[in-house]
This record gives structure tokens, C-alpha cells and sequence, in this order.
């Protein structure tokens, strides 16, 4: 996994196209829990300046936060 908890992330370009993440198209978010690798989406972040707070993710949907 390239995350570790307390990284900071923004959505990766197949992450916007997801529908599932429009709530988050907008600001950052903070890696709070890595799940299991066999888990659907093993990444749960906090999300600063979207719709919503908490968000889970597949690897792929995010990138480091510049």
C-alpha cells in the first residue's frame, strides 16, 4: 500500500471520473484507517472542503496531496 495513515490525498483523474465520489470533487483529504487489502475499498479518509466528511477509497481513486 502507498498510504499510510496520516497522509494527505486528493482525488487521481480516475477518481474524479467516478460518480461515486462527487461529494468529494473538491479540497483534500487525511488518511484516517487502512483496511484490509482484500477489502472493496480499504482507504478511509477524512475530507476537508467537500460534501461530505468521511469517505472510503480504492488505492487507484486517490493521489499524494502537493
Amino acid at each position: 500500500m502507498k498510504y499510510k495513515v496520516g497522509d494527505l490525498v486528493t482525488l487521481s483523474a480516475a477518481g474524479r471520473k467516478s460518480q461515486q465520489n462527487e461529494d468529494v470533487m473538491t479540497g483534500f483529504g487525511l488518511v484516517t484507517k487502512i483496511g484490509d487489502s482484500w477489502s472493496r475499498y480499504p482507504i478511509r479518509c477524512r475530507w476537508v472542503g467537500g460534501e461530505v466528511e468521511t469517505q472510503t477509497f480504492k488505492e487507484y481513486e486517490l493521489k499524494k496531496f502537493k
